[in-house]
């Protein structure tokens, strides 16, 4: 007995030899291609229907952790595919090698072709070695915004006598300003029971790098090196400091009950910037289609340039290192235009990467007509936010808030904010060009 099992054993060694050797001594089966991304981006069930319908590719969804990532990343173990926040941070990591360079993958692809591209919206992952919106593509937004579109309460603005906002003709800055003190609202005590206009922490580089484009300013150094010290770039930050100074928006003396978006839909706030979007997560609200208003992003004076961004756009890289280039590109297909991507594009929570699927957005009524009109409309004047080879979009909040609330209590000024704000930016700075070896 013991001797058949012995040869049963040493049958399947022989057989699995034969087929190792068939197969150049690569194991047979699915290859399994690991994807970094939120459960929210790839739900358990997207991951079953594709590997129902692909059997020789095992795709796994991994928790979203770039420092984890980073790590494994340096000793050639990352997940194949990643979703990255900001696609502009695509030049920290080209520059330390660890992002493929996907454009002939994107001029023989049939389904993501590199001439059905939306460039204005895509062109943050794009990167020449030097200048962030030019040059090879390392992957593409699984959709995008302009960030600077105003949504608004049409009810909150009636009951202030105030007429609904143009969809052609953007408000200034400053009128963006006055107007939202106009909708703040206290109570007896001073505690705000509705902020007027609220933005994430994470927005003001952005809006900054919008304001600063169009005054034909840069927010940095004439070699990117340093933050840029001309007062008229720190009026800027100046300037989205004041909304929370002000008390016109959340603060450590009137703190929201939740991010800007999540306030807004509780009528907590009256106007925000979010973008195309944001309009897909009001549509849980009832009556969204009379009560919400949408207005062309603001511009910092009459007669100045038009100008929005995408926040470099959420999207989707590939691993320099990765074993199993094309299958990882077969999973990025599916997720950016097959039936993924145009599932995701008929729900309206994004503009897509791609031209041939703009007419799946939804226009179904006057709100999601509106709210593509004008983004369209905006995105004739996106550029790339004004991103930093050297640091992270990361890398900047974290010096906004650790400062932001000193300068609400009063504990420091203006001036002093922006200069601790600098100080964080400009270490971190240095130690990204240390680390390249610039």
């Amino acid at each position: 007995m013991k001797f058949q099992k012995a040869m049963i054993v040493i049958a399947i060694l022989a057989i699995s030899s034969v087929v190792l050797f068939a197969n150049g001594g690569k194991e047979t089966g699915p290859v399994t291609i690991n994807f970094m991304c939120t459960e929210a981006d790839l739900t358990a069930d997207n991951v079953a229907q594709f590997n129902a319908d692909n059997p020789d590719i095992n795709l796994v969804r991994v928790e979203e952790d770039w420092t984890k990532w980073a790590t494994e990343a340096m000793s050639g173990t990352a997940p194949d595919l990643n979703r990255l926040g900001s696609g502009t941070d695509i030049a920290y990591y080209v520059n330390r090698g660890l992002l493929y360079d996907m454009t002939d993958m994107f001029k023989n692809s049939d389904v993501v072709n590199i001439n059905d591209i939306d460039k204005g919206g895509c062109s943050t992952f794009q990167y020449d070695g030097k200048v962030i919106g030019q040059g090879a593509y390392y992957g593409l937004p699984k959709d995008y915004n302009n960030v600077g579109m105003i949504t608004y309460n049409r009810e909150m603005f009636a009951a202030a006598g105030i007429a609904d906002l143009s969809e052609t003709e953007p408000l200034t800055y400053e009128e963006l300003f006055e107007l939202s003190k106009k909708l703040t609202e206290s109570d007896a005590s001073g505690n705000v029971i509705v902020f007027g206009y609220d933005y994430s922490p994470y927005w003001a580089k952005f809006l900054v790098s919008d304001m600063a484009t169009a005054k034909n300013l840069s927010i940095y150094n004439a070699d990117n090196s340093a933050m840029n010290d001309d007062p008229k770039v720190r009026d800027l930050w100046k300037y989205w400091a004041r909304y929370q100074v002000e008390n016109i928006s959340a603060n450590i003396n009137n703190p929201s009950p939740g991010w800007a978006g999540a306030a807004f839909q509780s009528d907590r706030i009256a106007m925000v910037q979010l973008g195309y979007w944001f309009g897909a997560q009001l549509m849980e609200n009832e009556n969204y289609n009379e009560k919400y208003g949408w207005a062309p992003t603001p511009i910092v004076a009459k007669g100045a340039p038009r100008v929005t961004n995408n926040l470099g756009a959420t999207g989707i890289v590939m691993f320099s290192g990765t074993e199993h280039p094309e299958e990882a590109f077969r999973v990025f297909e599916w997720y950016i235009g097959g039936d993924y991507g145009k599932e995701r594009a008929e729900t309206g929570w994004g503009i897509p990467p791609l031209k041939s699927m703009t007419k799946l957005l939804p226009e179904n009524n006057k709100y999601n007509a509106s709210r593509k009109a004008i983004a369209f409309d905006d995105t004739k004047y996106m550029v790339s936010w004004q991103a930093n080879q050297y640091i992270t979009t990361g890398m900047y909040d974290s010096a906004w808030t650790n400062n932001i609330d000193d300068l609400v209590l009063g504990k420091i000024d203006y001036d002093k904010f922006v200069d601790k704000f600098y100080a964080e930016l400009n270490e971190t700075l240095t130690l990204g060009i240390e680390e390249l070896g610039k």
